[in-house]
C-alpha cells in the first residue's frame, strides 16, 4: 500500500473546524475556516471526488463539498486528516489498523453504548495518537478543539464508560478473524451477548470502511 500523501496541513484551522462542526456554525462560515487552509481545501475537493463516492459531476467548490457530505461525515473526516499529521512518521497500512478499530469501536457502541456511538469513534481515532503525542499533548488538543469530557475520559481513564467499551473493542478486533471463520471461541461479556451475525458484520464493515477511506488519503 502505497505511503499517505503528505501535504502539510495547518493544525490550528483544523482544531477550529472541529469545534466549529461541533457548535453547529453556519455552512459559509465552515467554508470559511476551509479555505483558510489551501492543502485541507484541496485534500477536501479530493476527497468529495475521489472513486469512494463515485460521484458523476466533479464538485468543484468547497461549499459544495460540505453540502454533499454533511457536518458529520464532514467531521469524521477531519478527525482522520487530524490524526494522519499526527502520525507523520505511520505508512497507509498503519492508518488503515487506526481506522479500522476506530469504526469497530463505534459500530460496537451502537449496539452497547449508543448515546455515545460519535465519541466512542473519536476515542478510536484518537487512541494512537495520545501513544505517540502523550496524554497531556492530546488533551490539550482536544479541549481546544471543544471535544466533550466523554471523549477525553475515554482516552484517559480506563474505567469510564468508553475507557471499558474501548478494552472490549481490543478484545474484539483481536478475535475477528477467528469469528468470521466460524471457530468455536468463548467469548467475554457482554460480546457474548450479541449474536455472531453482528458482530461478523462488524469486523467485515470495519475493515471495508478503513479500507475505503484510506485509499482517498
Amino acid at each position: 500500500m502505497a505511503d499517505i500523501e503528505r501535504l502539510e496541513l495547518n493544525r490550528e484551522v483544523m482544531l477550529r473546524l472541529i469545534k466549529a462542526l461541533i457548535d453547529g456554525e453556519e455552512l459559509e462560515e465552515i467554508a470559511n475556516i476551509i479555505s483558510m487552509d489551501p492543502n485541507l481545501s484541496a485534500k477536501l475537493l479530493k476527497f468529495i471526488n475521489s472513486p469512494y463516492f463515485g460521484l458523476r459531476k466533479e464538485i468543484k467548490s468547497i461549499i459544495q463539498a460540505i453540502a454533499y457530505l454533511g457536518y458529520n461525515n464532514l467531521k469524521d473526516y477531519v478527525f482522520v486528516l487530524l490524526t494522519s499529521s499526527l502520525l507523520k512518521n505511520k505508512s497507509k497500512e498503519e492508518i488503515k489498523k487506526v481506522l479500522k478499530f476506530a469504526y469497530l469501536l463505534r459500530a460496537l457502541a451502537e449496539k452497547i453504548l449508543p448515546e455515545h456511538a460519535d465519541e466512542a469513534y473519536m476515542v478510536g481515532i484518537f487512541e494512537p495518537v495520545k501513544q505517540e503525542v502523550g496524554e497531556k499533548t492530546i488533551k490539550e488538543i482536544l479541549e481546544k478543539a471543544g471535544i466533550s469530557e466523554h471523549v477525553i475520559l475515554g482516552l484517559s481513564d480506563s474505567e469510564s464508560e468508553l475507557g471499558k467499551l474501548k478494552k472490549l473493542a481490543k478484545q474484539l478486533i483481536d478475535l475477528c478473524g477467528s469469528i468470521i471463520t466460524g471457530e468455536n471461541i468463548e467469548l467475554p461479556n457482554p460480546l457474548s451477548e450479541l449474536d455472531r451475525e453482528e458482530l461478523i458484520q462488524i469486523c467485515l464493515e470495519s475493515e471495508n470502511k478503513a479500507h475505503a477511506l484510506v485509499s482517498t488519503l
